[in-house]
């Protein structure tokens, strides 16, 4: 028991005052005569037996009376729980784009942040409040509501599981006590929940899962170009419903800051449905697909951007081969063929694919050169000769550690086999083909080739073309010349989609938009400086993203930032290289959510609140004092109704 005025106690001293007067206060008894007087005697003892009794309990409920109001202004008080004063307790606000839906006092972020600022009026102990992407650390009552009140959305929900490792970290080791654990979401299903999670038995946890009124929702899920040509291009958009049916909902095309075009479209409850629009092929496009609604709104636009073609550089070094230039337009290729005499070696490095073209002999100078082309992230394609020098080919074999060329045989051999099942064929066919004109040749190369791929075999199963696949790029073997001498592989349907995607290394397919908070990988065509530095450049924004940097790319690497969705220009030295949009994650649309009271129920250290108020009323009881002045009170007053029952009743 502790007192909050423990001076008042120093009254007790003054009890001794009572207890004197009792003590010196001695009737003197006078003898009277009378005849009886062995009665006189016995009515004597028994008076002054009844009189002394009398005296000390009247003494006694007046000690007791005053000690009961000493202690009542003395305000005596036991603590809830034998605690230390430096109990620490951590506040988890699920500050997620899902809860901007609405409770029943508006969005439920918002009513969190009241209920927090109002109620939590713990002294004593620590408060640490963290978000999904701020740490407020040992607040006092100021701090907390100042810091409560800047909190604001975040587009990247943080794994429940990461939350209670971070708080482990933040946990004072020293200290041993029970310490409490408040945690306030809405629990979506995204957001995993298992019996494996690190809750610490000597922790209490208390779960907040603050849901809305209602479920229903509707997004702007996804974009892609469904056709184009030169003169236009035809985008689709996937509408999505979530326990929500609408009809003639309105949808807009914006085209940089213009309205370009509007449409309707009917969803059902629970299901999607499509959109179309037809722009013009500019040469670039930064476009925003947005829909009016009154649900969550970080999903009611999305940014697209288009951006221009750009063509693969090709450069065929040797013989000069009329197909290689039909392939290779000028539509989507920059291609250039020189012999090795003319061959410029600065031009190499500016290249991203290689033909090797039946060269008879590679020099020195070429094997290092074509050493660090792959080091840089180009590809090689090597169409061998039949007058094939195969010591200088084994030489750079040995060189980029491929293999070696075993020699050449004349022997007549049909291409029968293609892998559709390598990623290098993806697309290029609607269906196995069986009875297509097998391409022949009259010689070939045999190799024993390391790590090689097989793309199209021989009817013997030994490989026709290889691929090997190096740290940053790729090589591709042809084990025959490809001149009509040997072979009628250049007339077969084959040879456009195996030369084509030979230069698909960047060329792929284009990406509309990136997701904020997932990984992404941006490759882009430039000729920036080694020593330039690349920025993500939004009005109010411009940050510099992990990048990485070869002879003609730049590849950039994000991840938790950007932080806000649009438009984002690329850039370095003040030149724009490109745009990029970014849009938020569409995992949140959903508004499904965990049955976090059936999870907590196996858990004894853990208890479920459905409102903040409940949460915070338990932890504001831990701290608060069990006042027993009012218990005082009640005993001073049954002391004085003693003393009066004892005068009133009690005779001598």
């Amino acid at each position: 028991m502790q007192f909050k005025n423990p001076e008042i106690l120093y009254f007790l001293f003054f009890l001794i005052i009572p207890i004197l007067i009792h003590l010196f206060q001695l009737q003197k008894f006078q003898k009277v005569a009378f005849t009886n007087v062995r009665l006189l005697k016995e009515i004597k003892q028994q008076t002054r037996k009844s009189s002394q009794l009398k005296k000390i309990l009247i003494l006694l409920s007046r000690l007791f009376l005053f000690i009961s109001l000493i202690f009542a202004f003395a305000q005596p008080f036991f603590n809830n729980e034998k605690r230390p004063i430096n109990k620490e307790t951590f506040i988890y606000i699920d500050n997620s784009f899902s809860m901007q839906a609405k409770g029943k006092s508006g969005e439920i972020l918002q009513m969190i942040k009241t209920d927090l600022i109002k109620n939590l009026s713990k002294k004593e102990s620590n408060i640490t409040v963290i978000t999904n992407n701020q740490v407020y650390k040992n607040l006092n009552t100021t701090a907390l509501k100042n810091d409560i009140l800047k909190i604001d959305y975040h587009p990247i929900k943080k794994e429940l599981q990461s939350v209670l490792l971070q708080i482990q970290n933040l946990q004072n080791r020293k200290n041993k006590a029970r310490n409490n654990i408040l945690l306030i979401s809405d629990f979506q299903n995204i957001n995993k929940m298992s019996n494996e999670m690190n809750f610490d038995s000597l922790t209490n946890y208390s779960i907040v899962q603050t849901l809305p009124n209602n479920f229903e929702n509707i997004a702007i899920d996804s974009v892609w170009i469904k056709d184009q040509n030169k003169e236009s291009i035809k985008i689709k958009a996937v509408i999505k419903s979530h326990q929500f049916a609408i009809k003639n909902l309105s949808v807009s095309l914006f085209l940089g800051d213009r309205l370009f075009g509007k449409t309707t479209v009917d969803v059902n409850n629970n299901s999607q449905a499509e959109i179309e629009f037809s722009i013009p092929n500019q040469k670039s496009i930064q476009g925003k697909l947005s829909l009016n609604d009154n649900k969550l709104e970080f999903d009611n636009k999305l940014y697209f951007n288009i951006k221009d073609n750009e063509r693969t550089k090709v450069l065929a070094i040797g013989e000069k081969s009329n197909f290689l230039s039909k392939i290779y337009t000028d539509d989507d290729f920059i291609f250039t063929s020189t012999s090795l005499r003319n061959l410029d070696y600065s031009a190499i490095s500016k290249q991203e694919v290689i033909v090797l073209n039946e060269l008879k002999k590679f020099t020195i100078p070429l094997i290092k050169t074509l050493h660090n082309f792959i080091a840089n992230e180009g590809n090689i394609v090597l169409i061998p000769s039949l007058e094939s020098d195969i010591t200088s080919y084994n030489k750079l074999f040995s060189d980029l550690d491929l293999g070696k060329i075993k020699k050449l045989k004349h022997d007549k051999k049909v291409v029968t086999t293609i892998n559709y099942s390598h990623p290098f064929f993806k697309n290029v066919f609607q269906k196995q083909i069986s009875n297509f004109q097998y391409p022949m040749v009259q010689s070939f190369f045999e190799t024993n080739l390391k790590t090689a791929t097989p793309l199209l075999q021989f009817d013997d199963k030994s490989n026709f073309i290889s691929e090997i696949k190096l740290t940053n790029s790729k090589f591709y073997w042809i084990a025959a010349p490809l001149n009509s001498n040997n072979t009628n592989f250049i007339s077969s349907p084959l040879v456009v989609p195996v030369f084509y995607n030979f230069s698909l290394k960047k060329n792929v397919q284009k990406q509309l938009f990136y997701t904020i908070g997932h990984k992404n990988e941006i490759t882009q065509n430039t000729n920036t400086q080694n020593d330039g530095v690349v920025h993500l450049v939004k009005k109010g924004t411009d940050f510099i993203p992990l990048q990485r940097k070869t002879s003609n790319y730049i590849t950039i690497k994000t991840d938790i930032y950007p932080l806000t969705d649009g438009i984002y220009q690329v850039k370095s030295n003040g030149n724009v290289i490109q745009n990029i949009a970014y849009n938020y994650s569409r995992d949140e649309s959903n508004l499904v959510y965990y049955p976090i009271d059936k999870f907590v129920g196996k858990n004894k250290n853990i208890t479920y609140f459905n409102t903040t108020n409940n949460a915070i009323k338990q932890i504001n009881d831990q701290y608060k004092n069990q006042n027993l002045w009012q218990l005082f009170i009640i005993f001073a007053l049954m002391f004085l109704g003693i003393e009066i029952i004892l005068q009133k009743f009690l005779k001598n």
